[in-house]
Parts: structure tokens; C-alpha cells; sequence
């Protein structure tokens, strides 16, 4: 698997009954007009709730076209992107780019 490259079971973090997932992206971006062209893609899924917080309820064709075009828009060796898939209210997967992420934390 590349870097680019993520796997996740659908019904694992996905409501059964909405066939849909709580995403949640996360982004540091350190060119203005990338982070510009983030947001509007961004804009185009989901709420922003911080400066450089998304949160989206996706289908999984919808988060497959999040995740094409984000990583489109970063420079993997300056900016840092991270996209969680929300569970339960209990678990939580991650995928991401860029060093700056150290280790998954998990809160319960």
C-alpha cells in the first residue's frame, strides 16, 4: 500500500441504517493559495467548525472523491493533511499525510 493509499471497511464505521460516515478533516497548509483552494473544496462536503476543521456525514463514494481531491491540493513535504473516520462514538480511524502526526490518540 503507498502513501496515498487507505483501507477501511464501510460497515465498520459506517451507520448501517445511512450507509453514511462522520469524517472529519483536518489540514495544515502552508501556501495561502492551497489552503484557499482546500477550503472551497472542503465547502463543497462538509461544515467548517475550526480554522482548519472540517466535519462531513459521506457516502463512501463521496469520501473516495474527498480524499482524490485533497490530496490533490497538498504538498506532501510541507503541509499536513489528516482525515478521521468517526464510529460509535468510540472508535476512530485515521489516514493522513505529512510527518507532523505522531501517534493516534484515542479518547473515550
Amino acid at each position: 500500500m503507498t502513501d496515498l493509499e487507505y483501507d477501511y471497511d464501510e460497515n465498520e464505521f459506517c451507520a448501517e441504517d445511512e450507509r453514511r460516515c462522520i469524517i472529519l478533516v483536518i489540514y495544515d497548509i502552508t501556501d495561502n493559495k492551497r489552503r484557499n483552494k482546500m477550503v472551497k473544496c472542503l465547502e463543497r462536503y462538509g461544515v467548517r467548525v475550526q480554522k482548519s476543521a472540517f466535519e462531513a456525514f459521506l457516502t463512501e463514494r463521496k469520501y473516495d472523491e474527498l480524499v482524490a481531491r485533497t490530496t490533490r491540493i497538498i504538498d506532501p513535504h510541507t503541509d499536513s493533511l489528516r482525515i478521521y473516520l468517526l464510529a460509535n462514538h468510540t472508535s476512530v480511524r485515521s489516514w493522513g499525510i505529512g510527518d507532523r502526526h505522531v501517534e493516534d490518540v484515542i479518547i473515550f
